[in-house]
């Protein structure tokens, strides 16, 4: 990436950052709806007695946590942001200059990108402090938190372009708000399940990131599983991005 992407770049953020700041709602959606889920996602495991299934409630929670942020803040955050961009003619209007595609969106959803990972730092921090659970492959959990947001940004740009209106991004999400988080781990870990059913789930888009966020906490991966699961990130993502660069429309449609 070139001086003048990053300045560009940087443009944007300030720009969504300004736009966020003026509703003070966005507050209420983007940072304390996911953390009340969390509360109530400790609650569920609490039910699960992960003990016997070998598994730590550190590793899990922040597991868990990085998940639900990812998808909540991030994933529908960043897809109603791609829509009512594309309904107010913004997206349109930056493509008459000298901004590339790639840096309109990367710089759009790069404000809630700032947020997601510090909500999920400090999360897993805290959450480290509570359970005594110190991360022990840092590593592991970098490229989970690195590859989960990208995935999570190129599946939001995908369904933006499935999205007819700003209206339609509720419904649109649903299925990645509602089943993704149950067949990737981030409320059910894979180990309660059964033995087939949860090394098939290893495969659905989100179903790497739990692995590798964990990982860093429990150091429980090789690098060769430490690389297999980065590779099926990008390979979901690589399809997402394709979706929309395929799909993807730039202004209303009529």
């Amino acid at each position: 990436m070139n001086a003048s992407a990053i300045r560009q770049m940087k443009a944007l953020f300030r720009i969504e950052w300004k736009l966020f700041n003026r509703i003070k709602a966005n507050y209420l959606f983007a940072v304390f709806v996911p953390l009340m889920i969390l509360v109530a996602m400790r609650a569920v495991q609490d039910q699960l007695d992960i003990a016997q299934y070998g598994l730590n409630a550190g590793p899990l929670m922040v597991s868990t946590a990085t998940g639900t942020l990812l998808i909540f803040t991030l994933y529908s955050s960043v897809t109603g942001l791609y829509v009512a961009r594309r309904e107010e003619l913004v997206l349109k209007r930056l493509r008459t200059g000298e901004v590339s595609d790639p840096v309109i969106l990367a710089g759009g959803a790069s404000m809630y990108v700032t947020i997601a990972v510090v909500q999920i730092v400090l999360v897993a921090t805290v959450l480290s402090v509570m359970f005594g659970a110190a991360p022990r492959a840092p590593l592991a959990a970098l490229a989970g938190l690195a590859t989960g947001v990208a995935l999570m940004t190129a599946m939001a740009a995908a369904t933006a372009a499935l999205c007819r209106t700003v209206e339609s991004v509720m419904v649109a999400t649903l299925p990645a708000v509602f089943v993704l988080p149950m067949i990737s781990g981030v409320y059910i870990p894979r180990e309660v399940l059964p033995d087939a059913l949860g090394e098939a789930l290893l495969f659905a888009p989100l179903s790497s990131t739990v692995d590798l966020i964990r990982s860093g906490w429990t150091d429980e991966l090789t690098w060769g599983a430490v690389l297999v699961r980065v590779v099926l990130t990008a390979a979901w993502t690589a399809l997402f991005a394709w979706i929309a660069i395929r799909k993807f429309r730039w202004e209303p449609r009529t």
